[in-house]
């Protein structure tokens, strides 16, 4: 016996309001992207006779160079065809089309065709500028690496702004301590080991008073942060005002210089820019790989997740939520005191009252940026990293921009990432909430 076929005049079932909903928002997008392109285009009409030269160096800074001479134009021209394509794409496809993904493409676009348009008439050397997206990207990335790890286990850390900056005190005292007490010639080579390494151990002491507030007193975890940040400015403030002003050889550690891969940094264009960096920036990129590596295919980062996504059931199987999650703040905040020590070692060269100016925060926004994974948070903080080192090149070149807007430009940048992805992308479900172990 067969089933009744249906009847010719039967109703089909009328989309869903969410299925509607999600169609006109689709459409709408389409149209906003088409119109960038089109802007695009209107602007690349108005400025092909603008010239712009950018130069790279070959292997040496200031000798052997390649120089590239095009117009603000043909990058106006480039970016519309990318942004009017993904806005026909979006058009077409509907709500199906994965239209994030497609920002990797066109947003780079923007941002070059904006600075070369800002650089017309001028001659550029990107080798500096890429570099140091590198460099001014190291803090960054760790503080989203140290909260990653945090929130993985499912604790909240909004304490990396604080951490960068007692470890950057830190590292500045200690490093300056050891040229003081073993001399000059000594001091300079053990002052860049001893300075990162109580950084690193500095930030281990907040996060292990965070994790037994947090863990043993339930404590709220935005609070505990936030007292930690605010208690990290107020104590180094002191520090350096009534001690490191008075006892200045107290501030004057010594500087780890940047180094040179041997082989790798002969690479034309490329070595310059990848193997010429500082011992931060390698240790930087170990630390992505590795991290990655352990969170997605080790024991320890299953376990790391499951506290994080549902520690009831992690429990049940014999794993110990607890240890798990202060391994994760004390690994956090060893990672994070750490890359306070870049600031006064490296970056600055001495310890400065408020020297994070919110990285630990940009920090955070990258992990979001990079939807909790080590990969994407290191690529988000490229972003700011170039931004950071976008705005410096303006400054040195005089264009014509306010400083204060260039120097806003990495705050902006975040406050735009944050709002465009907030309900869009997914942390650990149980980050911030308290666990009590059976």
């Amino acid at each position: 016996m067969t089933a009744a076929a249906a009847p010719a005049n039967a109703v089909v079932p009328a989309a869903s309001e969410a299925e509607r909903r999600a169609l006109q928002r689709a459409r709408i997008r389409g149209i906003v992207i088409s119109a960038l392109g089109l802007i695009a285009f209107a602007l690349a009409s108005n400025t092909m006779n603008s010239e712009v030269t950018f130069k790279f160096w070959v292997v040496t800074q200031g000798k052997d160079f390649v120089q590239i001479q095009t117009t603000a134009g043909m990058f106006w021209i480039l970016t519309g065809i990318a942004t009017g394509g993904t806005g026909i794409w979006q058009l077409w496809r509907g709500s199906s089309t994965r239209w994030r993904r497609w920002l990797i493409l066109w947003l780079p676009l923007w941002v070059a065709a904006v600075v070369s348009t800002l650089l017309t008439g001028k001659t550029a050397v990107l080798t500096n500028a890429f570099a140091g997206t590198f460099e001014y990207a190291f803090p960054i990335s760790m503080g989203a690496f140290a909260a990653l790890i945090c929130e993985r286990s499912g604790m909240f850390d909004i304490a990396v702004e604080g951490k960068l900056l007692v470890g950057a005190c830190v590292g500045a005292i200690t490093a300056s301590m050891a040229i003081q007490w073993l001399g000059p010639d000594t001091g300079m080579i053990v002052g860049p080991i001893v300075g990162p390494l109580f950084a690193a151990l500095a930030g281990v002491g907040i996060g292990v008073l965070m994790a037994w507030l947090a863990i043993r007193y339930k404590v709220d975890q935005i609070i505990t942060g936030t007292v930690v940040n605010f208690g990290a400015l107020g104590l180094t403030n002191f520090v350096y005002l009534r001690v490191l002003q008075t006892y200045t050889d107290y501030n004057t550690p010594p500087t780890i210089e940047k180094v040179d891969v041997p082989l790798l940094s002969g690479i034309p264009v490329l070595g310059p820019i990848l193997f010429q960096g500082t011992p931060y920036m390698y240790i930087g990129w170990v630390v992505m790989l590795v991290l990655t590596y352990f969170l997605f295919r080790t024991r320890w980062g299953l376990r790391l997740r499951a506290s994080g996504e549902y520690p009831q059931a992690a429990g049940t199987v014999g794993i110990n939520v607890i240890r798990i999650r202060y391994r994760a703040m004390i690994l956090a905040g060893a990672i994070a005191g750490f890359a306070g020590s870049y600031l006064s070692l490296h970056s600055a060269g001495s310890f400065q009252m408020n020297m994070s100016a919110g990285k630990g925060f940009i920090g955070i926004a990258a992990m979001i940026f990079g939807a909790w994974n080590p990969i994407g948070a290191f690529g988000a903080a490229l972003v700011f990293g170039f931004a950071d080192s976008t705005q410096q090149l303006l400054s040195q070149l005089g264009v014509d921009v306010p400083p204060q807007f260039l120097a806003s430009v990495p705050y902006i940048l975040t406050v735009v990432v944050v709002a465009g992805l907030v309900g869009r992308v997914r942390g650990p479900a149980m980050a911030g909430q308290p666990y009590e172990q059976g």
